[in-house]
């Protein structure tokens, strides 16, 4: 069953629903946007933290925050709300890679909690993605591989137009570049990502 397009006026009554207790409005939120949500996190994570910390620990603690934290604001887009996601994806994880610096002493007896290939659904919604990075480039692990080597401002260009899907203006606005400047910048990133995955 395909999900429908997200809709920034049905993404806001959801998110007041299911801050007042509506499982099925929560319900809702997590199916349109889990398939952009999970992968972004795993990017984000790198291999180390992925190899430590689950990585829908992460996604759940994310969506929990947006329901929390979202009475307040104003969402002028889609795109508006998808870069405030991203935004509390960055924050989990960096107070995640915090907490786990300075519990790293203590985990020595540890085992990595998280096996990756069992953690994406298969049957990803596509057809509401402008490009999907994940079809252009077939395997996710390769690409989050090939992505940690990236410089973190090329990554996020890719993570916002793909995973995020903003739109170049979107991007320009959070990157302070014009429209035209974020194409090419992306453009760029994406053939640095291919080149680092078919060398």
């Amino acid at each position: 069953m395909e999900n429908p397009a997200p809709s920034l006026s049905e993404t806001v009554l959801d998110l007041k629903r299911a801050g007042d207790g509506d499982e099925e409005a929560a319900e809702r939120l997590w199916a349109r946007y889990y398939d952009k949500v999970v992968p972004a996190v795993r990017v984000r994570l790198g291999a180390k933290l992925r190899a430590k910390v689950e990585t829908m620990d992460i996604v759940q603690q994310v969506f929990l925050e947006a329901v929390q934290t979202s009475k307040e604001r104003e969402f002028k887009s889609e795109g508006h709300f998808r870069a405030w996601l991203s935004r509390i994806v960055e924050n989990r994880i960096r107070k995640t890679a915090r907490d786990w610096g300075r519990q790293k002493r203590d985990q020595a007896k540890d085992r990595p909690l998280l096996n990756t290939r069992q953690e994406v659904r298969s049957g990803t919604d596509k057809h509401r993605r402008p490009v999907s990075i994940v079809e252009e480039f077939d395997q996710l692990e390769l690409m989050e591989t090939a992505m940690e080597g990236m410089d973190e401002p090329v990554r996020e260009l890719i993570v916002m137009r793909f995973f995020e899907e903003l739109t170049y203006g979107e991007i320009g606005e959070a990157t302070g570049r014009n429209e035209d400047a974020a194409r090419k910048a992306v453009s760029r990133a994406v053939e640095a990502l291919a080149r680092r995955m078919d060398p």
